[in-house]
Formats: C-alpha cells, structure tokens, sequence
C-alpha cells in the first residue's frame, strides 16, 4: 500500500490526477487509471465503469479509504493522467483493492 500512496503522491505533485466525478466525467486528456473509494455510491461506482469504459482504462473499487491514499478529505473518486505512475498503481492493486470490482 505504501507504494500506492507513493504513486498518488507524485501524481498530485506532477499534476497528473483529476478528482471529483464532474471532473472525470468531463476529463478530456487521456485516464490511465481510475481509483472509487469503497464507500462510494452505487452511481459513482457505475460512472467510474462507464467512464472506463469510455477512457479503455481500469477502474479499481479501494479497499480502504482513498482519503487515507491522498490525504485529500471526503475524496471518493480520482483519475491518474501519467502512465507510467499508472501502470505503477496497477501492478500495485492488490494492496488496495476489493476482488472482483476492476476491469482492464
């Protein structure tokens, strides 16, 4: 998890992380990655598919908080731009992930 919360970190400083659904429904740059809290909606969990979908990226439902990923409050949902601190969470899903909640 600890790598997760690394590759969060960067993303934020480099500027290559989109927060909030109205942000990530509109994004226009490319998603690599999208992360929805646990406690999310129902909706927000559908957006975050079809919006994958739309984006051919994976979504990935935390297993924990994601405000305890980015130390961002009441954060439910973020998209990471760079692909490479992407790729980076991906390989790192385990750590954070529920099982069966990702596409990709």
């Amino acid at each position: 998890m600890n790598k997760v919360i690394s590759y969060i970190g960067f993303a934020r400083k480099s500027h290559a992380i989109i927060t909030g659904q109205t942000s990530i429904k509109r994004a226009r740059e490319q998603l690599y990655v999208i992360l929805v809290c646990f406690t999310a909606s129902e909706n927000l969990k559908n957006l975050a598919k079809n919006v994958a979908v739309k984006h051919n990226c994976p979504y990935i439902i935390t297993n924990v908080l994601l405000s305890e990923l980015t130390n961002i409050e009441d954060i439910k949902i973020l998209a990471i731009t760079d692909e490479n601190l992407a790729r980076g969470i991906i390989n790192e899903r385990k750590t954070i992930e529920i099982k069966g909640e990702n596409i990709g």
